[in-house]
């Protein structure tokens, strides 16, 4: 399998913040995009040449924002520089907006002096060419002329991939889950879509990233791209972007493992009659479905999710979601940013991996979501929720903890804020039952330590055989995955060539 060879790291090549027309400053986005991913992009919103006029100067609005990001360019190149480092790196972009030829993240491999800034997508390719940059485009789904993509343009030299999900949703097809509804340029054109064109014979990869405009990389639930590299390099990872060796998350960290025939995603093969196609999946909850997808048709389906045993749980390994935040909802009018300082241990057992789901709201400077190991027993969770600027009206946050233990092992959160108390509870009484635990009276936040989710149910290694004994035109191959929480995640396609 790929893991063998490379490395997963993961990362947001398309954030804003107020470099721009988003909030807050690049340092705090610098800050946010350490504690949680490998790598990101940032990407300033840096120009629209034909950008329409809005009802009471509103357009303004990013008129400012371009003038802020040009003006901060010599100061952005600084603090990136700067920021990248043996452990973490940051890359240099801006996003080029049109509402003819839709809109583009730049991202750099190195420093970049020259913010160009074209009236045409063909003079930005060109740009981008000479630079050895890559040219993503964002919510490709749009209709034409409404910033949606104009693939007459696609170029695969300097964009190997194309952005699956966002915070817009997912362009996948005109039908898939995450329907484009909160932005102003209308929802999915069919012929926009990435399904189309990946039948029109475009190759390209798959990434996901949030377009984030509160100065939060890699905001859970709005999109993140995990990318197969050699090391966490600029060099090794652009040059897996380039391979397409790629997987789009809409905000869960899947860990997902596709090779066809010993090839990794991305890969274009030579013809070849015999098929098989394997599957290694982590998930952070349980897996609901993996969907092998053959030129733009499921062909095999597996369920996970139905490998839970029925005895003998325990003692081994489970996943436990701890989630909070809720409190009064907005018809109330009594909006507030809740902070949280909670201890997380666990006695007679061992936690193996944490897994962080930050979302970006609300926003304010100086605030952080830090999740810190104390020991290997013990975690502190620093954090705020708010239904204010909550991402799809969802008011809470969560941690995975990857737990190994008995039936008899305790899981025990301590809060000193929003107030002071404590629960315990067994891993046995979670296999069945979750925990629910009130800070205070009505209508106060809460938070969940959720059902157990075995191991059975969020790991698996799958093995497909497809025999095609001959073809007249290239074959694809992608693997969709759907967590019981609804998360997904995408490998990139792979393509086999016709004979």
């Amino acid at each position: 399998m790929i893991q063998n060879h490379y490395h997963l790291f993961w990362g947001d090549l398309h954030n804003h913040n107020a470099v721009g027309y988003g909030k807050g400053s690049l340092k705090r986005s610098i800050d946010v995009a350490r504690e949680h991913l490998d790598f990101f992009a940032f990407t300033g919103h840096a120009s629209w040449h034909d950008m329409p006029l809005m009802p009471g100067d509103r357009h303004m609005h990013w008129v400012n924002g371009f003038k802020a990001h040009s003006d901060h360019w010599l100061k952005t190149r600084k603090l990136l520089k700067e920021a990248t480092t043996e452990n973490f790196v940051a890359f240099l972009g801006y996003e080029w907006h049109s509402s003819t030829f839709g809109d583009y993240c730049l991202i750099f491999p190195e420093d970049q002096p020259d913010l160009f800034l074209p009236d045409h997508v063909a003079k930005l390719i060109s740009f981008a060419k000479e630079k050895g940059a890559l040219a993503i485009p964002h919510h490709v789904a749009y209709k034409q002329g409404w910033r949606g993509a104009n693939w007459d343009y696609f170029n695969p030299e300097v964009t190997p991939v194309v952005e699956i999900f966002s915070e817009h949703g997912c362009t996948e097809s005109d039908r898939a889950p995450f329907p484009m509804i909160l932005h102003s340029n209308g929802g999915r054109s069919t012929s926009n879509t990435i399904e189309y064109h990946l039948k029109r014979k475009k190759r390209f990869g798959f990434v996901a990233s949030s377009d984030d405009h509160l100065g939060y990389p890699g905001a859970w639930g709005e999109g993140v791209a995990g990318v197969w590299a050699e090391d966490l390099s600029p060099s090794a990872l652009f040059d897996a972007i380039r391979k397409r060796r790629t997987i789009a998350a809409t905000g869960d960290r899947i860990l997902l493992d596709v090779t066809l025939n010993g090839h990794p995603m991305g890969s274009e093969i030579p013809f070849t009659s015999e098929r098989l196609i394997q599957v290694s999946l982590v998930g952070q909850d349980g897996i609901r479905m993996v969907e092998l997808v053959k030129n733009g048709k499921v062909i095999q389906r597996s369920f996970p999710i139905d490998n839970r045993p029925e005895n003998s749980l325990l003692p081994g390994r489970v996943k436990c979601r701890i989630q909070y935040g809720w409190g009064p909802w907005s018809t109330l009018k009594l909006e507030r940013i809740c902070p949280w300082d909670m201890v997380i241990r666990i006695e007679n057992g061992r936690v193996l991996t944490a897994h962080r789901c930050f979302q970006s709201g609300p926003f304010a400077e100086d605030l952080r979501d830090k999740l810190i190991q104390v020991d290997e027993k013990t975690f502190h969770l620093l954090s705020f929720t708010s239904r204010n600027q909550a991402y799809r009206e969802d008011p809470t946050k969560a941690v995975v903890l990857e737990l190994e233990g008995d039936y008899k092992t305790g899981l025990i959160v301590e809060l000193s804020q929003p107030s002071r108390l404590s629960t315990r509870v067994f891993l046995g009484d979670l296999l069945e039952d979750n925990a629910v635990t009130f800070t205070g009276g009505f209508t106060s936040e809460s938070f969940i330590l959720h059902r157990l989710v075995t191991q059975q149910e969020y790991e698996t290694r799958i093995s497909w055989e497809d025999e095609v004994p001959f073809s007249t035109e290239p074959d694809w191959y992608y693997v969709r995955v759907t967590q019981e929480n609804g998360q997904m995640a995408w490998s990139s396609p792979i393509w086999v060539e016709e004979k």
